[in-house]
């Protein structure tokens, strides 16, 4: 007997958060890695680059303790391009993987099935872009929250954290996408911070166990082949660069989620829709058990 498919649009707790986020990963494992990494892989791979270069250049110091010439680095050398290029691109990485992340979950929760890779590049071509620019202003608003004082920045950043997924799925102007981050955050701000405190932390634990192996192995062969401490740190740090990407999957999945049990709270349209289907049988949720 097959599994049931993980509904989304409904009210789910703390916990099943959690169960339903690796449960939808599971079941969706292959369509979902494979949009994750060949539509946002471009993403990863050039931060990845990027950062081995900055890399590179920051662990230079370890060449030249083996050489015992050592250079003090500059301001200027620490905080260049290559470093503001590896901003950028992180910056794009991130919002490129939760786009794909929002358009994967909207059209399974539309059409209750997989999307296909074209479904999803199709999706992204038309959303990335405005994500991007709508992200910008967001982004600029929690900084400046965390450097004037940090709680204000705490609190927008869980504020707008489904940003993306309101975008996407809601298809909404920013002004409104704006504005109904902080209408479904209502009497949910402290479940919100839980789950996300505890996603991330799930992520970087995942993250940070397989890729330290994986950087290590990638580090060793570098060193055997360049001989240069500075090349092995950076394709050291480079791999796990690449690595947390991947893994950033379960907390795109736990933060969609956890959307969708927001905006259920707050509009009841997943309860509405399965009513409305109980007098045909066009319902894709039929016999999915659950409790209001």
């Amino acid at each position: 007997m097959d599994q049931q498919k993980v509904q989304l649009r409904k009210l789910r707790d703390f916990g099943e958060n959690f169960s339903d986020t690796f449960q939808f990963i599971r079941q969706e494992f292959k369509p979902l890695m494979l949009s994750f990494i060949l539509v946002s892989g471009v993403f990863m791979l050039v931060t990845a680059i990027v950062s081995g270069l900055y890399q590179k250049t920051a662990f230079g110091f370890l060449d030249q303790l083996e050489t015992g010439v050592f250079t003090p680095r500059t301001f200027s050398d620490t905080f260049n391009s290559v470093y503001l290029l590896m901003i950028l691109f992180s910056m794009l990485s991130i919002i490129a993987m939760q786009t794909v992340a929002a358009i994967y979950m909207k059209h399974r929760e539309r059409f209750g099935e997989s999307p296909s890779m074209q479904d999803v590049w199709s999706g992204f071509t038309r959303f990335f872009p405005k994500v991007f620019f709508y992200a910008i202003p967001v982004y600029l608003l929690i900084i400046i929250g965390f450097f004037f004082c940090i709680l204000p920045g705490i609190y927008l950043a869980i504020v707008f954290t489904p940003f993306v997924f309101v975008v996407v799925d809601e298809e909404r102007s920013f002004g409104d996408a704006f504005s109904r981050c902080f209408d479904i955050i209502k009497e949910n701000f402290w479940i919100s911070l839980g789950i996300y405190f505890v996603a991330y932390l799930i992520y970087a634990v995942f993250a940070g166990v397989i890729g330290v192996f994986v950087g290590l192995f990638a580090g060793v062969g570098s060193y055997f082949t360049t001989r240069e401490l500075s090349t092995t740190a950076a394709w050291v740090m480079s791999v796990l660069n690449v690595v947390q990407y991947i893994f950033y999957v379960i907390f795109f999945v736990s933060v969609g989620l956890h959307y969708y049990n927001l905006v259920e709270a707050k509009d009841g349209t997943g309860l509405a829709k399965r009513l409305e289907g109980l007098g045909g049988n066009s319902n894709v949720n039929d016999n999915i058990e659950e409790q209001y």
